[in-house]
């Protein structure tokens, strides 16, 4: 018997920053994610297993649980998945292999897609049925214990798929959407600091109320008609949007030379729109590619950490293979 789990990464592909100050954003769960492998042993031993970080570290049971000690200085990916071993008793130990599919660091919600995929794969193995509503709010409990902080939008985009819209009141609504969004997501491979960023933004705001403001405004609404545009599948309407969005990310000053370098060239190539995603400072960018998308991806592969996806639209999955 063996028990695979996935669990999506996200993008945000409206209102990074302003979401801070209570603004709407949109997030779009993608297909790239986290995959896991669980095997059952017979024998008190628990293995992990990472290639991407080539991570192999074998622990044994002491009475039926891990209890392993993470280093709370490092803040590892790894700990994630000993913080959800952790929360269980085991008759016999496993094998986990976790594969992550996106870039770490990046982003694109890795933490959380690890949490949640092996949350769902060791449950499972300890015959203990848990519905999305719980492993999305122990996933973001987890993340909270390791990080000190954490949005609920990471872990609910792993958990329940789809596109979301995240209202004034920070609520997360599910956008009904018929149509698929073909994107492409490049890495320049430098990471940006959140916690510097949206401090220099604050400050910025600070220093320039009213422009900042209206800035924040025209961020506003672009997440407000992006979602009726997605809706309706308007796809002219989401490109023209994206454009837009990443011009007013650059007036706030969390755009880098290497982002709007890929933005720029993702565009010359054909995408109809082009963005930088997340915090900024680094990271990745994305592109809107309805049209023409394996020759797009073909050219920005040559000189980035590149790779195609759509929404997931069903969150995490896992199943048992006897």
């Amino acid at each position: 018997m063996k028990i695979k789990a996935f669990a999506p990464g996200k993008i945000i592909l409206f209102g990074e920053h302003t979401v801070v100050y209570k603004k709407p954003a949109i997030a779009v769960a993608i297909d790239r994610g986290v995959n896991v492998e669980l095997i059952p042993r017979n024998d008190d031993n628990i293995t992990v297993k990472l290639d991407l970080i080539d991570y192999y570290k074998k622990s044994q049971l002491v009475n039926k649980k891990l209890n392993y000690k993470i280093d709370s200085q490092k803040k590892m990916i790894t700990d994630y998945i000993y913080e959800v071993i952790n929360l269980f008793e085991f008759e016999k130990g496993f094998d986990l292999t976790v594969d992550i599919k996106m870039y770490l660091g990046a982003g694109l919600g890795s933490s959380a897609a690890v949490t949640v995929s092996t949350l769902k794969a060791v449950s499972l193995y300890v015959n203990k049925q848990i519905d999305k509503k719980t492993i999305a709010q122990t996933a973001r409990e987890i993340e909270i214990k390791i990080q000190g902080a954490a949005s609920p939008i990471d872990t609910s985009m792993s958990t329940y798929g789809g596109i979301i819209f995240i209202d004034e009141n920070s609520k997360l609504n599910r956008i009904d959407f018929n149509m698929k969004l073909p994107l492409i997501v490049s890495n320049c491979e430098i990471s940006g600091n959140t916690g510097k960023l949206v401090e220099s933004v604050r400050l910025k705001y600070e220093k320039y109320p009213t422009i900042v403001g209206n800035i924040f405004k025209a961020m506003e609404q672009i997440a407000i008609d992006a979602k009726v545009a997605l809706e309706e599948g308007n796809s002219e309407l989401i490109g023209d949007l994206m454009n837009i969005n990443q011009g007013l990310l650059d007036a706030i000053g969390v755009n880098t030379t290497e982002l709007s370098d890929m933005v720029y060239k993702a565009r010359e190539y054909g995408a109809k729109g082009s963005k930088l995603t997340g915090s900024g400072g680094g990271g990745c960018i994305i592109a809107y590619t309805p049209e023409n998308s394996d020759e797009i991806y073909k050219q920005l592969r040559k000189d980035y950490a590149t790779f195609k996806c759509v929404q997931s639209d069903t969150g995490v999955s896992a199943e048992i293979i006897n």
